[in-house]
């Protein structure tokens, strides 16, 4: 070929590469620009773990497995026998998904699924009514939060019970062997106690009085209602968006409860917990697809400005003061930090593994993919996954809880299969 046609078709060859560089650069630019002007839409689709999936799934299973009590039972905390109805779910939540990637052998989650069934139909209840708040998870015998030593009744809360009451429907309907025990779970309960005026309602023992009041705020109460409905309980103040209000927050209008602390005791957390629980077991039912996108932009928007990951949830920590709600948005401010008392905790402030591996199995754009795969390291492979990680000093936050090991556990089935687990449980089991 003449020197001058090689010339040429080099030259040409340069402007169709350019061309596509260009054109690449600009979809980049035109995706990542719609990423954070648009409230993102969740993507459900099935898809096949990666190993660095799978492995996060092993390490996850781990904390099950050194964790375990005699009595089917999983401490909620490593080494710490204590035990909530909300960490209970999320132990029936991590062990169906261990089974069905793998993990766990049919035989033995039958057997170990039947025995955590048996010990909780059989736990003391609160007054005879409900189960209490919290128990010594060996003993089985109720306790104050925090507490494993002595024995004392709290009250009950009807957001860890539709937690619960969720995830043994789930199971019921996946595994009809166990239907009936799940049955049995709440067959003791004294429903009609959980709603008054469609409102959900909780207890709280000070000194000898039992204070009897609505329980729940945005989010948590509309997630608690939809899976308390399941057993029977119509509660239809909490499932409407009566109170829904909206503020500005990353410049998205982010979804909050209008009630805060100056009309009760109650803080109006917005945090990741109770969008991510609704999407991946149902798929948005309680709570709207837009109201969590709004959610998860507010946290991209501030990602992307401060260049920090930001997965924002309630978390276990691993020191003092132990539980933080990082939030959103709460009693007028934005990106603020309160521990389980309601004092800022500023220095504890955090991203949370499940809520990063949750946002991103439902919502999988190139922001909650760079979040997770930041996270996903995070833990030890002989004992858990740990809850995230502190802003302060970029540092990891060790604490290793039941809750997140079984909700990374969960978010993982929900990628698996690729649509909400409640839809999924109906659908013939292997």
């Amino acid at each position: 070929m003449p020197k001058f046609h090689v010339i040429v078709a080099r030259a040409r060859a340069f402007h169709v590469t350019l061309v596509i560089l260009v054109a690449t650069s600009l979809a980049h630019a035109a995706l990542t620009t719609a990423e954070t002007r648009f409230v993102p839409k969740p993507h459900p689709r099935a898809v096949e773990l990666s190993e660095e999936d799978a492995a996060l799934a092993r390490t996850a299973w781990a904390y099950f497995e050194k964790n375990r009590l005699q009595n089917g039972l999983v401490s909620s905390a490593a080494a710490f026998p204590a035990t909530t109805m909300w960490d209970a779910a999320s132990q029936l939540a991590g062990m169906t998904a261990a089974h069905e990637l793998g993990i766990l052998e049919r035989p033995a989650f039958d057997d170990w699924m039947a025995r955590v069934l048996s010990t909780l139909a059989a736990i003391p209840l609160y007054r005879n009514e409900l189960p209490n708040k919290a128990y010594n998870a060996e003993a089985l015998y109720p306790t104050g939060y925090g507490q494993v030593t002595t024995r004392k009744e709290i009250g009950f809360s009807a957001l860890d019970l539709g937690r619960i009451a969720s995830w043994l429907t789930i199971v019921g309907d996946r595994y009809p062997r166990h239907r009936e025990a799940c049955r049995a779970v709440f067959a003791r309960w004294k429903l009609e106690r959980l709603a008054r005026d469609g409102r959900l309602m909780g207890t709280d023992v000070r000194g000898v009085t039992e204070a009897y009041e609505q329980e729940g705020r945005l989010g948590y109460e509309q997630y608690a209602a939809y899976g308390l409905a399941k057993i029977g309980i119509v509660a239809k103040e909490a499932s409407s968006f009566a109170h829904l209000r909206y503020v500005a927050v990353e410049d998205i209008y982010v979804p909050v409860d209008g009630r805060d602390t100056y009309d009760s005791e109650a803080h109006n957390y917005v945090t990741s917990e109770p969008y991510v629980l609704d999407g991946l077991e149902n798929g948005f039912a309680a709570l709207s697809s837009n109201l969590a996108g709004r959610v998860l932009l507010a946290q991209i928007r501030r990602g992307r400005r401060t260049g920090v990951p930001t997965a924002w949830s309630e978390d276990n920590l691993d020191a003092s003061p132990w539980f933080v709600y990082n939030s959103v948005y709460v009693d007028g401010k934005a990106w603020t930090t309160l521990d389980a008392s309601g004092h800022e905790a500023e220095s504890k402030r955090g991203s949370s593994l499940k809520a990063a591996i949750g946002w991103h199995v439902l919502f999988r754009n190139t922001d909650t993919e760079r979040v997770y795969k930041a996270m996903r390291w995070i833990g030890d492979p002989k004992a858990g996954a740990f809850a995230g990680f502190y802003e302060e000093g970029d540092r990891p936050n060790r604490a290793l809880t039941l809750n997140t090991n079984g909700i990374v556990l969960e978010a993982l089935l929900y990628a698996r299969v690729g649509t909400p687990l409640t839809t999924w449980a109906r659908s013939p089991a292997r």
